[in-house]
């Protein structure tokens, strides 16, 4: 009895761990695979992140004295919009099912803001800090921003 036990268990979890091992799902649509969606969603959701810690970045740059109060103030103006942009961008994408060609013309538009957004807190803010540290210091963010929207990119393709 002990052994037929034994074996029952053993059979059990082999069959359990062949079960998960194989891959499911409908074959799906091969233009856009499910992970398309997910993909676009974290890259947009990095933007956010490198936003946040942008903000707080830039208020902490300004309590030592590295930033002006009106390069903080221009700064988080600057941020304000990219955020607003990014957010309706995230909104979108997560509100989609799939992205297809009935979504994408609009997803395309509202990157099309987030990047104008970018670009303008980049040139009009970052670029024009008198303190080269603090702008050095910033500029990584912008990089971390740029290789997310080069993920959204690909929404073009």
């Amino acid at each position: 009895m002990k052994q037929r036990k034994t074996w029952t268990t053993a059979l059990t979890l082999v069959l359990a761990l062949t079960c998960l091992s194989f891959k499911c799902g409908g074959g799906g649509n091969t233009n856009n695979p499910p992970d398309g969606k997910r993909k676009y969603a974290k890259a947009a959701d990095d933007i956010a992140g490198a936003i946040s810690s942008m903000i707080d970045a830039v208020k902490k740059l300004q309590q030592q004295g590295r930033i002006t109060a009106d390069e903080e103030k221009k700064l988080l103006q600057l941020l304000n919009t990219s955020n607003d942009a990014n957010n309706a961008l995230i909104n979108n994408i997560k509100s989609t099912t799939t992205v297809d060609a009935s979504n994408k013309s609009e997803l395309l538009s509202l990157l099309s803001q987030v990047t104008s957004a970018v670009s303008d807190l980049n040139n009009s803010g970052v670029l024009k800090i008198g303190n080269a540290d603090a702008r050095q210091r910033l500029s990584k963010f912008i990089s971390t921003i740029n290789a997310a929207l080069a993920i959204l990119n690909q929404l073009n393709t």
